[in-house]
């Protein structure tokens, strides 16, 4: 881990298709709500929005900053009524480079203050690559079990 990740996540991923089709999922909403997110709207330009529900409570929000297709995607990023990391506070970058028929993603999210803040988001990034891996590849992740999260307190 180099400095500037000391405050990052990074996720890594081979997936089965080519750099194009990943791509395609982090900038066609239709094609991002397969993988991340119930209600999606997206403006992958630069300045342009990042919206991704994954349900009711979970509201991501940012900007995307740079838009380079088909090997780069960078965001702001952050959850809707959090202070914690509020919309726009954290960057997520993904560069995607094609090795042995497919696809390497790198998906680095940097900003997170806390451990606990890096291992949730881990945690949270290791599962929905995993989801995109599976769409990408042409497969159906599922239901995603974090789009209707158990009622009641904790």
């Amino acid at each position: 881990m180099n400095v500037s990740e000391i405050d990052a996540v990074v996720s890594e991923i081979h997936i089965a298709a080519p750099p194009e089709v990943v791509f395609a999922y982090f900038v066609d909403p239709d094609k991002m709500r397969r993988w991340f997110g119930s209600r999606v709207q997206l403006e992958p330009r630069p300045g342009g929005m990042y919206a991704a529900d994954i349900n009711s409570q979970a509201r991501a929000r940012g900007t995307y900053l740079e838009v380079v297709p088909p090997s780069r995607v960078v965001f702001t990023f952050g959850w809707h009524d959090d202070p914690n990391i509020p919309p726009g506070s954290t960057t997520v970058e993904v560069t995607l480079a094609g090795e042995r028929e497919g696809t390497h993603v790198r998906l680095v999210h940097r900003g997170l203050q806390t451990p606990e803040m890096r291992e949730q988001h881990g945690q949270g990034w290791e599962h929905y690559v995993a989801r995109l891996a599976v769409a990408a590849a042409g497969g159906d992740p599922g239901p995603d079990p974090n789009a209707n999260p158990p009622q009641g307190g904790t």
